[in-house]
């Protein structure tokens, strides 16, 4: 049975392990996180960490607002535009989770939340190497391309979900 569930910070250290792990399993559809340290700088950022639980952990997703120090130029992307949103850091699923609607589910939570809020939810999906699953999945929750950027060893496009006027 899978539930839902919003952790309050600080995590245990058990939930810092079992995501940085399911974040290791899904390089590079994420980028790494090279220690619990960084991946517990980045829970300090966020504003809501969301777990799907089937007994164990089984994925999670990072989401995190406006305005924080966060130097990752994908963030930078949005933060710059000066309006409020709901930044989807990473999402992954562990692999014997994977394609049994773990992602929907999570994704439902974040659309109610941005509406909640009065924000647009949005990301960037790697377009080089290309990520056609996840390109598909925000494609199929009517995101749209408000942008895209070339780097030195990847690309992504920006997408985002229009929940505000």
């Amino acid at each position: 049975m899978n539930s839902l569930e919003i952790l309050e910070n600080p995590l245990a250290l058990t939930d810092l392990e079992a995501i940085r792990t399911i974040n290791q399993e899904n390089i590079p559809e994420v980028s790494d996180i090279e220690s619990i340290e960084r991946l517990q700088q980045l829970i300090n950022w966020s504003s809501h960490v969301i777990v799907v639980k089937d007994g164990d952990l089984a994925g999670f997703i990072i989401l995190m607002r406006e305005g924080q120090k966060y130097e990752s130029p994908n963030y930078e992307f949005f933060n710059k535009k000066n309006q409020p949103f709901l930044y989807v850091d990473r999402i992954a699923i562990q692999e014997n989770h994977q394609r049994k609607g773990l992602g929907k589910l999570i994704y439902n939570k974040v659309l109610d939340l941005g509406e909640q809020l009065g924000v647009n939810v949005c990301c960037e999906v790697n377009t080089v190497p290309r990520n056609n699953p996840s390109l598909a999945f925000h494609d199929s929750f009517g995101f749209e391309e408000v942008g895209a950027k070339d780097f030195e060893d990847h690309s992504v496009v920006y997408l985002t979900k229009f929940l505000r006027s």
